[in-house]
């Protein structure tokens, strides 16, 4: 028997010897790309060289010809190999049994490889031989069956799991919907309901935990049934080893953020303990319990919204490299970004914060103030960072830019007109035959007369100008609500001429040639002539 392998061996040696002789001495190729030879998806070893003309992945395709065409009695054979020279080369011939499989050359040692040709050879062996019992494996019948039993078992399991999972679901949603009606039936506040939109994202949450936690069930499932076959085999545990190998890098990252994490945390303590240490500051300059030069009560609460930006952006550029991803690629071009576009869509947002600083520590005016702007007069119903809102005299409600505001020129009725509110005046032109102190006496009794005027301090009336023809005559009086200004006002114009009709007095200014025979007035009997009634309706003040 041994005879006769050895004269076999010689024989198929003696085969290739012309062509492996006389100049074709097997040597590596940079022309031809390597080609790796795989039997049952099982790497066996990869080909770099020519051998006798025939490139890598002829001889590929030639070992998996043999391979493939293995009778199951030889698969129970010893694997060996022998070392062949040719001229000055080894060549290794790997044999199973009598039978040759393939040769492997000094020139398959990829560039770069520090194994030596020895540990190539030794290596090819022993995962020739993982391939091949994993062939007699899987064409042995009860290995199959046992497969195909663990598949059935992996297959029910997943079915119960699924199952079981589903049951989770359904409760969890039960619970939600349980939660949401019990506290519908107990809420008594009648503002905005946050527990529908509670509701909508606990619900989200759990279908989309729920559609990932099955297809982590399906990956194990797959990765179960293909580790139960020896043809699939290195696929599912390809498969496994991707798993645990994502796992553990997501591991690996959530334990080196750890102190990044930390440092965040720490830095925005110490922030949030300064804010709170200024915050009192600012509360007691507020409450006049602390002088800060440049500080007033008035801009207490811009300040603090200042200081407050500008420490939170120092704590943020102080946390940002410790900030997990922070030195990756993609956040550093999403900040680039997002810088890029607050550049180019800022300029006329900064005109408006800087004006409305502007405003804020000009201290031209503040939130119930009568104030002039231009052309519009109004009150001061809100100051923002960039502009200001008014409501005029008409209920009106006027939107000024913080840019415009500081453009023109502003008047402030109410600054110093002190807790009893602006002054309201208006002026009326009398001729010269009229006392002036009859004037004073019905100006100051018409104020009194108006709902809508202060009554202390006194209203009071200045003679203003000795014109030719006439004496022009103010009256000032203070009104605690100026949106109340031009129904005030139209109440002490019709007081005022039922003071000077009672009177007797002319309030028509003189611009005429001849003086007239007799004052030109109203009587009172004339006061109510139709359609007018008994008693002049006033307006209501009240808002």
């Amino acid at each position: 028997m041994l005879s006769g392998r050895i004269l076999r061996i010689y024989l198929l040696l003696v085969a290739l010897l012309p062509a492996l002789s006389s100049g074709a001495v097997p040597a590596a190729n940079p022309a031809s790309a390597a080609a790796t030879l795989s039997f049952l998806n099982r790497p066996i070893a990869t080909f770099h060289a020519e051998l006798a003309g025939a490139s890598p992945k002829v001889r590929v395709q030639r070992a998996t010809d043999v391979l493939e065409r293995l009778p199951e009695r030889e698969l129970s054979q010893p694997l060996d190999h022998m070392d062949v020279m040719f001229g000055n080369q080894p060549v290794t011939v790997f044999r199973l049994g009598d039978r040759l499989l393939f040769s492997l050359l000094p020139g398959d040692l990829a560039p770069g490889d520090q194994r030596s040709y020895a540990a190539l050879v030794n290596d090819t062996q022993a995962a020739l031989r993982v391939a091949l019992d994993a062939h007699k494996q899987q064409i042995h019948w009860p290995n199959l069956l046992r497969g195909l039993g663990y598949a059935i078992l992996a297959t029910l399991g997943l079915c119960f799991a699924a199952w079981c999972l589903n049951q989770l679901r359904s409760r969890l949603l039960a619970g939600v919907q349980t939660t949401l009606e019990k506290h519908a039936l107990n809420r008594s506040s009648k503002g905005f309901d946050w527990t529908g939109s509670a509701y909508q994202l606990a619900r989200r949450i759990v279908e989309v935990g729920t559609v990932m936690a099955f297809l982590a069930l399906g990956y194990l499932w797959l990765v179960l049934i293909l580790e139960c076959f020896p043809i699939t085999q290195p696929l599912g545990e390809r498969l496994g080893n991707f798993l645990l190998g994502l796992l553990g890098r997501i591991a690996e990252g959530f334990l080196d953020a750890i102190p990044g994490l930390i440092t965040v945390a720490v830095i925005l303590l110490i922030t949030r303990a300064l804010q709170d240490l200024l915050g009192n500051l600012f509360d007691a300059v507020q409450q006049n319990r602390v002088t800060i030069p440049g500080i007033h009560a008035d801009t207490v609460s811009a300040t603090r919204r200042v200081v407050a930006v500008l420490v939170w952006a120092l704590a943020l550029t102080f946390a940002y490299p410790y900030i997990p991803g922070s030195q990756s690629d993609v956040f550093k071009g999403l900040s680039v970004l997002l810088g890029l576009m607050v550049t180019l869509g800022s300029a006329g947002l900064v005109n408006q914060l800087m004006s409305g600083m502007v405003l804020v520590y000009s201290r031209a005016l503040r939130k119930g103030d009568l104030v002039s702007v231009g052309d519009t007069v109004g009150v001061v119903t809100e100051l923002s960072t960039l502009s200001i809102k008014l409501v005029n005299l008409r209920n009106e409600e006027i939107t000024l830019p913080n840019a415009v505001v500081v453009g023109n020129t502003i008047r402030n009725y109410t600054r110093t007109a002190g807790p009893q509110g602006p002054m309201l005046s208006t002026t009326v032109t009398i001729g010269y035959d009229t006392p002036w102190r009859q004037v004073h006496a019905m100006l100051t009794a018409a104020a009194h007369k108006t709902a809508g005027l202060v009554q202390q301090p006194a209203p009071y009336v200045l003679q203003r100008a000795l014109s030719d023809f006439y004496v022009e005559y103010e009256l000032f009086a203070h009104i605690p609500n100026p949106l109340d200004r031009a129904i005030v006002l139209s109440d002490l114009h019709a007081n005022i001429q039922d003071e000077f009709n009672a009177a007797g007095v002319q309030i028509m200014s003189p611009h005429f040639e001849n003086q007239p025979h007799q004052a030109v007035y109203v009587p009172r009997d004339q006061w109510f002539a139709p359609p007018a009634h008994t008693e002049t309706p006033r307006s209501d003040h009240s808002r």
